[in-house]
């Protein structure tokens, strides 16, 4: 759907990402367009969250920006095994810029499972692998 993107040849996630690419290009009835953002710089869409980690505020960048024809606006973050499970403060810090965008913003961290994607918006992150408790939504809600 995108004209043109740039990714690494390999690093950690790429086959879930891909995937995710499918899946968005799939909706391309829905979606007026999407961005894959980048890891770092001021080119790219940052949110500052406390790193439960390091103890420390750091930035973090959403993988995925998606301007849906419904006038919406998705920002998404695409997580698959141990980076689902800790998040490390950045699930509860976009959890919180959706809420302060506004009703025209939807997101959150998304991983897939049971053949379907879910996104999670909750500002109490909480995700066990393979299971999805009922703050997970699946994401063709959206489309």
């Amino acid at each position: 759907m995108l004209d043109k993107y740039f990714v690494l040849e390999k690093y950690d996630g790429k086959e879930n990402e891909s995937e995710f690419v499918k899946y968005i290009d799939s909706k391309e009835k829905q979606i007026s367009w999407w961005f894959k953002n980048g890891d770092n710089g001021k080119d790219y869409y940052a949110i500052k969250y406390f790193n439960t980690s390091t103890k420390e505020d750091s930035l973090f960048y959403p993988d995925w920006i998606i301007k849906f024809k419904n006038g919406k606006i998705g920002i998404f973050d695409t997580k698959a095994g141990r980076t689902a499970t800790d998040t490390e403060g950045k699930a509860e810090a976009l959890a919180a810029k959706l809420i302060a965008l506004g009703a025209n913003y939807v997101g959150g961290i998304s991983v897939f499972g049971d053949g379907v994607w879910y996104y999670n918006d909750s500002k109490k992150y909480e995700y066990t692998l393979g299971k999805m408790n009922k703050d997970w939504k699946k994401m063709e809600v959206l489309f």
